[in-house]
């Protein structure tokens, strides 16, 4: 119980911190926001969350008052997380694909050779592009097993190690924004023929209009996922198969179906090897940082008590 309480108070907490510093910072890089559709969901958000959670928590059905936070919040995040990650390119520091590169090269990586490997199985192409897509499923519906499956604590560490992952990724892109592999190599789409590779140049027009054009809006509706450096696919990759490894019927598929989203990163997102390495990278850091914040009171309280019993003997 206190391990939840920790999880869940570490998930509110997240939230109202990035809502309270984005709009700070989007203020001070000058970054251009139409709110109307980022409010729209923001407001979504809430209400199911204040609806539905009151709702829960008067009838006491503590397992459906999980789902109903980790979903909210869950939502309610996605609005300033998007946004952050505008602002790290709107401070338009140099381009970094060539280091980016480099430390692919010195790792012993030919992307291009990695990239025609894949292209010449259809099957492996279409299994990465479909392991992509889940993405947000797995956000979505991971958190909803756990919580029925009686693992509400990992359900919120899940929810609130995500936020974390992408606030640490947005951070550090500031300083190693890229154009990606597919931009960089000037390989496009339709030169491939099974590697789908739409996704790992959609996105470069954005980050161009948000660096360079002084009339750019960011609007929720043309909103891309635009980090490169660290990969946030590869850190939810990790983070999902750790979810899923506290029920063990689901355990084995998750590792599978995240194994391929992690190799999918490089076809369908346009991911240098080094991106998945760092992203991996901030995965762990992430879920150890939950870990300690949701049981370091539990410690203290089980050495409390343990203390208290030997007194009394």
């Amino acid at each position: 119980m206190i391990e939840t309480s920790r999880a869940r108070a570490f998930l509110i907490g997240l939230t109202g911190f990035v809502y309270a510093i984005v709009p700070i910072l989007v203020w001070l890089v000058g970054l251009s926001v139409d709110p109307r559709g980022f409010a729209q969901l923001s407001t979504v958000a809430l209400i199911f969350l204040l609806g539905f959670g009151l709702l829960c928590h008067w009838r006491g059905i503590p397992s459906l008052l999980c789902i109903v936070e980790c979903t909210g919040f869950g939502l309610l995040l996605t609005s300033p997380l998007v946004v952050s990650t505008y602002i790290a390119f709107a401070l338009k520091l140099p381009l970094q694909d060539q280091q980016l590169l480099q430390l692919d090269r010195f790792l012993g990586i030919d992307w291009m050779s990695l990239i025609a490997f894949f292209d010449a199985h259809p099957l492996l192409a279409k299994s990465l592009m479909l392991a992509y897509q889940a993405f947000h499923y797995q956000l979505l519906f991971l958190p909803i097993v756990l919580s029925l499956c009686g693992h509400r604590s990992r359900a919120y560490q899940v929810v609130g190690t995500y936020g974390l992952i992408c606030v640490i990724a947005s951070i550090i892109t500031i300083w190693y924004p890229a154009l990606g592999t597919y931009t960089d190599f000037s390989l496009r789409p339709g030169d491939l023929k099974n590697i789908n590779g739409i996704l790992g140049v959609e996105y470069v027009p954005q980050i161009l209009a948000v660096r360079d054009d002084p009339n750019f809006v960011l609007q929720l509706e043309h909103a891309s996922g635009i980090i490169s450096f660290p990969s946030v696919h590869a850190a939810v990759a990790v983070l999902c198969s750790w979810g899923a490894w506290a029920i063990r019927w689901i355990r084995f598929p998750m590792m599978l179906l995240n194994t391929l989203m992690l190799l999918a990163a490089i076809t369908e997102g346009g991911h240098y090897v080094v991106d998945l390495v760092a992203g991996i990278g901030v995965a762990g850091f992430s879920i150890a940082s939950v870990l300690y914040i949701s049981r370091s009171g539990s410690v203290q309280f089980y050495r409390s008590q343990f203390s208290r019993n030997v007194q009394q003997l």
